[in-house]
């Protein structure tokens, strides 16, 4: 979008840029508020910023709902 990180922060209203670069280095995960915010200001999806948290929850409930959908075996004793 061409914004600098000191625009970026200012949008999600921080005084500086460093709680932005810790997100960027994985440092700390944003407030689900947050999260939407970078998502609004850089016009992608939450889950585009964090591919591999929403690939592992993904999977993790896939399995999960796979698990529940298969026929129970009855116990024979």
């Amino acid at each position: 979008m061409g914004f600098t990180p000191v625009h970026v922060a200012h949008l999600l209203g921080h005084q500086d840029a460093s709680a932005l670069s810790d997100y960027e280095c994985g440092k700390h995960a944003p407030c689900l508020s947050n999260a939407l915010r970078l998502g609004i200001i850089l016009r992608v999806p939450v889950e585009f910023l964090f591919p591999t948290l929403y690939d592992g929850l993904r999977n993790e409930i896939r399995a999960e709902e796979e698990r529940l959908a298969a026929p129970q075996q009855a116990t024979l004793f």
